[in-house]
């Protein structure tokens, strides 16, 4: 469970606007019931984890009555109800017009209905007032929303594992086709060198068989190792496709294994 030392820090203000829409906007709760909460919670109330199904949070030190309201005042009343606030002041203004217009056409509207315009609209200029005094500064706003910003969710968090986990793949894949690149270029070598040997050892048997008594034990020796050079071509040759059938079948089980461990993981 998260604990915060005070609400009155930037992860505190987040916290505290996160309850209220959950109340209000998810729970459906009136808003006066919400606004009360939100009011114990600033000032009193520390167990905010009581009010919230998804913000598990604990506050160690309460602001109390003065503080806990004027942050209160900051980050619910100004931030969610200015605007309403502010509509109801022009409409004191209208009924104040409008009971003073009647009362220049009107011997029924006496000054007490002129003094209860002023009075209503005098509170509500005064409610504006405490609103608009207790308004939160664009600094704390500015690193509220980096704060929301920088707080990542499970969903990108997965997805940039992924993203690493394919790139470590692709890296393995680059480093062992890589190896396997350099077994061939050796053996594309070794079979050079091998044909430059039979290609002598040809032409060393048709010097001797051109030769006028070639000795028949050294024919058939030049026979036989001509055979055996041959075969030893055949087998590299067979080595080399082995070796591609090989590269393929290993980066294909490379694969396999990481995509399994992959799923595996996001699935636990």
């Amino acid at each position: 469970m998260e604990q915060l030392q005070t609400l009155s820090t930037v992860r505190g203000r987040i916290v505290l606007r996160d309850i209220f829409r959950e109340l209000r906007y998810e729970k459906q709760v009136s808003g006066f019931t919400a606004l009360l909460t939100c009011w114990r919670l600033c000032t009193f109330e520390r167990e905010a984890y009581r009010y919230s199904s998804k913000r598990q949070v604990t506050v160690i030190h309460a602001l109390g009555l003065f503080r806990g309201t004027s942050l209160f005042l900051q980050e619910i009343v100004n931030r969610f109800y200015f605007s309403t606030i502010n509509s109801l002041v022009y409409l004191g203004a209208a009924i104040l017009l409008l009971i003073v217009s009647a009362s220049r056409f009107s011997d029924k509207v006496d000054n007490r209905a002129i003094l209860a315009g002023v009075a209503l609209e005098a509170l509500m200029l005064f409610i504006l007032f405490v609103v608009m005094f207790f308004s939160p500064s664009d600094d704390i706003e500015l690193e509220a929303s980096v704060e929301a910003d920088s707080t990542p969710n499970s969903a990108s968090s997965d997805i940039r594992e992924l993203i690493a986990e394919v790139g470590e793949i692709s890296a393995d894949y680059a480093a062992f086709t890589e190896r396997l690149d350099n077994v061939t270029s050796s053996l594309s070598g070794m079979i050079s060198r091998q044909d430059e040997l039979i290609g002598a050892v040809n032409d060393m048997a048709r010097s001797v068989s051109l030769a006028s008594t070639p000795q028949p034990e050294f024919i058939e020796s030049m026979r036989q190792t001509n055979l055996a050079l041959q075969a030893f071509h055949k087998n590299v040759h067979d080595l080399v496709e082995a070796t591609n059938t090989l590269r393929r079948e290993e980066i294909q089980r490379a694969v396999r294994v990481e995509v399994e461990r992959i799923l595996t993981k996001n699935v636990e």
